[in-house]
């Protein structure tokens, strides 16, 4: 199905009073399609700061076209923002917080990077109706992209047991770890671990923004997955993360990864690893490889970030435990002092 749109608005900025008409647009147009009030008042914040980027850094003259998408049946937002600016010279550089440059459109987008989905500089226009949303004589374009929640649980696949363990760095208040298990169906089940670069605050933001992506794009194969992330968190510390989704109803296990999460499945008794590519998503990421794998009643899956320690080996766990009490054996026992630390443990139950 291809991306609609409706509701298209394009108004101009050439002003202070402009902001505030966009703003309120946005507002009304984000209550209509479904958001809370949580994420409208986001929007406001991201409307806000574009338009006053245009005023500052971007020529004092642009536009701000907001629409409502629909793909899939998924709704979002959509935030075009047009000025008569330089551009962004380096795009990761200023996506950074503190970043100045007074000829371009920014002087960082980092709070617009937090409360986006998606963002593009100067996105690629490949039909008509796009070329209408940017071509005004404007010379650059940020493209941002906000997506209603869907309900994260749609079906139950009772024929997993689900065992997880999870806890920040010592000192923290955030986790820059994050994991994920997502029935998607009564047979099919996403799962992940995502590992934040570093810890803290920072590093929850990356996580939690590529988890949101694995929920909203859930549809989507595994490869797709990992693009949406990659582009989604772009401006974030990065992360890395090993994505799987196993479908019960044909016994097949599939696999994509990205840095150093440790994963590997168990299958009459015998251990094999998962691979994963080298790179940080947001930053430096190959293109994503889907492995497929068998995956029958009583074969297990376990995936790790890190902060758990290689002084264990499997053949040192009685994996007919429940896998939440692995889980939180493995994290009490084996895991580091100085990171976050998480563990999930899938097994098919027999």
């Amino acid at each position: 199905m291809e991306l609609v749109r409706k509701h298209i608005l394009s108004l101009p900025i050439d002003n202070e009073s402009d902001i505030g008409v966009c703003r309120r647009k946005g507002v009304n147009l984000s209550s209509h399609i479904g958001f809370d009030k949580v994420k409208t008042g986001e929007i406001a914040i991201l409307i806000s700061e574009l338009g006053t980027n245009v005023l500052k850094h971007g020529g004092g003259k642009g536009k701000i076209v907001i629409c409502e998408i629909d793909e899939n049946s998924n709704k979002a937002i959509e935030i075009w923002c047009c000025d008569s600016g330089n551009g962004i010279p380096n795009f990761d550089r200023a996506l950074v917080d503190g970043f100045t440059d007074k000829e371009s459109l920014g002087i960082g987008l980092g709070s617009i990077v937090r409360f986006s989905d998606e963002i593009q500089i100067n996105p690629k226009v490949d039909n008509k109706e796009d070329y209408f949303l940017v071509n005004s004589g404007f010379n650059h374009c940020i493209r941002t992209i906000k997506w209603v929640p869907k309900k994260t649980w749609t079906g139950t696949n009772n024929n997993l047991i689900i065992g997880a363990a999870s806890r920040c760095h010592p000192g923290e208040n955030l986790n820059g770890d994050a994991y994920l298990v997502n029935h998607i169906g009564n047979n099919i089940t996403t799962a992940a671990v995502i590992d934040g670069l570093g810890h803290g605050d920072e590093a929850n933001l990356a996580s939690e923004k590529a988890k949101k992506q694995i929920i909203i794009k859930s549809d989507l194969s595994l490869d797709n997955i990992m693009n949406n992330i990659h582009n989604s968190i772009r401006g974030t510390r990065g992360a890395v993360l090993g994505l799987a989704k196993i479908d019960t109803n044909i016994n097949k296990l599939y696999f994509s990864g990205i840095g150093n999460i440790e994963s590997f499945y168990i299958s009459n008794g015998d251990k094999k690893t998962l691979l994963s590519f080298g790179g940080i998503m947001g930053h430096n990421m190959r293109t994503p490889r889907v492995f497929e794998h068998g995956f029958c009643p009583g074969d297990l899956l376990c995936m790790y970030s890190d902060g758990i320690t290689s002084r264990w080996k499997p053949s040192d766990i009685n994996w007919s435990d429940s896998p939440q009490k692995n889980a939180e054996l493995i994290l009490n026992n084996y895991s580091r002092l100085n990171d976050d630390a998480t563990i999930l443990i899938i097994r098919y139950g027999s």
